[in-house]
């Protein structure tokens, strides 16, 4: 029942209801109020207040703005599911349904999706993709590269008519002069700053090789920093050969892109500083390193001269003949012994042929030999016979196998009369009849050759 489908009365200064009027209760008023409400569905941004967890089924919160207030509920699972945080003081879109809380009367919208507005919503995207690529492992310490000692070839990305690119070059100018800079100028806010950036990268990776890249711009809102937090320029700097410096924006400012560098600058000053040492610096440890160098050298120097004097003075160089006189004496007597050794040599050998001379073998030769004669001769006619015994064994059994051999030769049978036949088709040799058909083609194989015929009957 709504409100137009009551009949309306009024009542009478005695307090009776005349027949025409009826009047609505508290309840009935509220029911009809949010039957209309909940006809409204709306989408509407505010700030968020008062924001209440604490209850099991619905959150509670204000949406606010300077001028009004708004009291909004959503149910505890859409809130625990949110792909955001929601806090107080953030600025949303809720979008909903109007309805009313008949018991207490108060107007309130009940959320079915929630997300950040303006820079809230950039905020949340990129806590997204943060969370995605740290996944994958791109924030990595482990894949930082080392940035060079000494860089000789900069490549620089930045707008070319930015302040980033004159603090970035003025740097590297005064800390190092030796370093070459090579500027690629790109957009660094807009549609097309992704790709141009991507671009820039890929140029000084493959096409121009460096030793290290800068990537800077100056300071600027969210969605001023927004290229700097794509997926495409992430991915493009964690691919990159050679080392990569960010100096984006201020202190504050830390982008995705600051996370996969090899180094994050808080500005393009420091950008620059981190990429090339100071000046100043190199000078002073130069001049460190030599004077420790000459130090070192002349303490080398004075060591080697100290033990050159101490083996100087060593008697081996002060008195060489007192130090030599034992070794020439040895030399002396060894070689008098040298020379009369081969005379000595010479002495033994003679005696030692003189005592084989005198032994009983060059003397009786013919008495020693004899016994051996004798017993050869008697040896020989028992080698002769056996001899003969082997050979006329050996000869039987040969003749045995011969004629075993000649048994078995199938060319002997031949030789008997038989033959063997073939089959012409398969070459086999054909035992039976039913081996073959009438007109099939044979080989017959005789002693003295073969003959071909055809089967023109069977038995």
């Amino acid at each position: 029942m709504t409100f137009e489908d009551q009949p309306l009365k009024t009542v009478g200064k005695s307090g009776g209801l005349p027949s025409d009027e009826r009047i609505l209760t508290v309840s009935e008023v509220n029911r009809i109020a949010r039957q209309h409400l909940e006809s409204l569905h709306v989408k509407v941004m505010g700030e968020v207040s008062r924001l209440n967890t604490g209850y099991p089924y619905f959150v509670y919160l204000d949406l606010r703005d300077p001028e009004a207030l708004l009291p909004a509920i959503i149910p505890k699972y859409d809130f625990l599911n949110l792909d955001f945080s929601l806090e107080e003081g953030m600025l949303v879109v809720v979008e909903g349904t109007l309805t009313l809380f008949e018991k207490q009367g108060k107007y309130q919208i009940r959320a079915e999706r929630i997300r950040p507005f303006g820079e809230g919503e950039i905020q949340r995207r990129i806590e997204a993709l943060k969370r995605k690529l740290a996944v994958e492992g791109l924030f990595d310490d482990s894949l930082k590269k080392p940035l060079p000692v000494f860089a000789e070839r900069i490549g620089v990305v930045t707008s070319p008519r930015g302040a980033a690119v004159r603090d970035v070059t003025v740097t590297l100018g005064k800390r190092f002069p030796p370093a070459r800079v090579f500027i690629r100028g790109v957009l660094v806010q807009g549609p097309q700053a992704v790709e141009e950036i991507v671009g820039a990268l890929e140029f000084f990776d493959r096409v121009f090789p460096v030793d290290v890249v800068i990537l800077a711009r100056g300071g600027g809102s969210l969605q001023d920093l927004e290229p700097f937090n794509s997926e495409q320029v992430a991915r493009a700097i964690s691919k990159m050969s050679v080392p990569v410096i960010t100096g984006i924006g201020h202190e504050p400012d830390i982008t995705i892109a600051d996370l996969v560098a090899d180094h994050r600058a808080s500005t393009p000053t420091g950008a620059a500083q981190a990429a090339v040492p100071d000046k100043a610096e190199v000078l002073s440890s130069l001049e460190k390193t030599y004077s420790v160098a000459v130090k070192r050298v002349f303490s080398i120097i004075n060591a080697w001269s100290f033990r050159l004097g101490m083996l100087v003075s060593r008697p081996v160089f002060t008195r060489p003949n007192l130090m030599l006189e034992k070794f020439i004496q040895i030399w002396e007597r060894d070689a008098q012994i040298l020379y009369e050794s081969p005379s000595r040599g010479i002495q033994t050998s003679a005696e030692r042929i003189r005592a084989v001379l005198a032994s009983s073998v060059f003397k009786r030769p013919r008495i020693i030999f004899s016994g051996y004669e004798r017993k050869l001769e008697s040896a020989v006619p028992s080698l002769l016979s056996s001899a003969k015994r082997d050979v006329s064994k050996n000869e039987e059994a040969f003749l045995r196998l011969r004629a075993k051999l000649e048994a078995l030769n199938p060319t002997a049978i031949l030789k008997r009369g038989y033959s063997i036949t073939f089959s012409k088709k398969d070459n086999r040799i054909i035992r039976s009849p039913v081996e073959v058909e009438r007109g099939d083609e044979i080989r017959v194989v005789l002693s003295e050759g073969a003959i071909g015929a055809q089967v023109t009957e069977k038995e």
